[in-house]
This record gives structure tokens, C-alpha cells and sequence, in this order.
């Protein structure tokens, strides 16, 4: 089955797991080892884990996830959650204080966040960055849509997915990554073209604060 299946499965879209929580230790708590001159045991402190973004900027929650930046998704030094401010976020209708992590587990390909609307039924969005699928391949997997195509936002060429009656996404490529945002919204009917242009303007608010793309 096509990864763009997966990806865009209602508010967990762009989820993917690429590796599992480890099985032997929680994130964050100290480790048992064994001293070999004495072999009484010794509890080494691992690193603490990292809580802001490249320009040191907190995340607006705590991550768990030792590995929340990985190779998975080093493309781009863009951060989702921290590219737009309160009051940005509410011009968009949404709510700030449900922001959460995009993350499932460590070392997953999408990094990113989700947040709700202001509203009952009113759906959320959420925006990730990942290495994989690359941009130009998901110029070309648009079977799984009822409607793809290509436009302009902000000065940067974009791919405007519209999944179903719930769910429209767009993508644009930031360094050497792209950046998806969907829009989900299952309880309240919306024409596609609302829907969409939902996705459209939290993409056009957020494109000046990513880097360009690479050549």
C-alpha cells in the first residue's frame, strides 16, 4: 500500500512511524549500569531532552521523545510548532491552547503539530515537516485524491491535495524537506473549496518564517 495512503489518514496525517519506542529504558530515566572495579551498580543521567527549536525557542509543550529531530527530518530547520505566535494563530480561527505534538513515538518522520479550531465540530489542523516522501515525488503520487493540483502561495510552488469531504492538504518543499498542512474537519460539512483555502492561508501565514527551498 502507497505511504500517501497512510500518511493522510484523518488528524493523524502525516504521522508516519519509522521507528518504535524503545522496549528497554523510558526517555528520561536513568539507566543502570555496572561499575567493572567494584560491580556495585551505577545509574548514569542521560542527556536531558531537547525542548526548543534551531533558533532556541521553546516548544509550546514538553517532547518525551529524546529523537524528535532525527534524520527522519533534518531537511529543514523550519519548526511547525513554533512558526507562528498566539494572536497568528487565532486570526486563523484556531485555538492555541490545543496545540499538541504531531510526534507518536521516537524518531518519527513527521515533526510538526496539531491544533483545533475554535468551535464545536469545527475540525483541527496540523502542520509536520519530513525528509520522505520528498517534494517532487509528491508531485507525481496524486492517486489517492479526488482533486490534485499545483498553485502559487506566498511565491512558492504548492501541491493542493483534496482528500475527501474532511480532509484537504497542501505541501511545499523548505530546504530539503517538504512541509504538509491538513485541514481536517469530519463533523461539519464544508464545501471543498473552504476547506481547502483553509489549508491554503495556515500555509501562506507560515511561508515567510521557512527557508527557501534547495535547488
Amino acid at each position: 500500500m502507497p505511504s500517501i495512503h497512510v500518511r493522510h489518514l484523518p488528524l493523524v496525517v502525516g504521522l508516519i512511524i519509522t521507528a518504535g519506542l524503545s522496549a528497554r529504558s523510558t526517555p528520561g530515566e536513568p539507566i543502570p549500569t555496572s561499575d567493572p572495579a567494584t560491580s556495585e551498580p551505577v545509574t548514569s543521567t542521560p542527556a536531558p531532552i531537547r525542548q526548543t527549536d534551531d533558533r532556541g525557542k521553546p516548544l509550546p509543550f514538553t517532547t518525551r521523545f529524546p529523537n524528535r529531530w532525527s534524520a527522519n527530518n533534518n531537511g529543514t530547520s523550519y519548526e511547525p510548532c513554533t512558526a507562528l505566535n498566539d494572536a497568528e494563530l487565532t486570526s486563523l480561527g484556531l485555538d492555541p491552547t490545543t496545540v499538541r505534538d504531531a510526534a507518536l513515538a521516537n524518531h518519527q518522520t513527521a515533526r510538526g503539530c496539531i491544533w483545533k479550531y475554535f468551535g464545536k465540530f469545527m475540525g483541527g489542523i496540523s502542520q509536520t515537516t519530513g525528509n520522505r516522501p520528498t517534494f517532487e515525488y509528491e508531485l507525481t503520487d496524486t492517486e489517492w485524491y479526488i482533486r490534485s493540483y499545483t498553485t502559487t502561495i506566498g511565491g512558492r510552488l504548492a501541491i493542493v491535495n483534496y482528500w475527501d469531504r474532511t480532509s484537504c492538504v497542501t505541501i511545499v518543499k523548505v530546504e530539503n524537506a517538504r512541509v504538509t498542512t491538513i485541514v481536517n474537519r469530519v463533523l461539519t460539512l464544508t464545501p471543498e473549496s473552504e476547506l481547502c483555502n483553509l489549508a491554503i492561508e495556515f500555509t501562506k501565514l507560515t511561508i515567510p518564517k521557512m527557508p527557501p527551498p534547495a535547488p
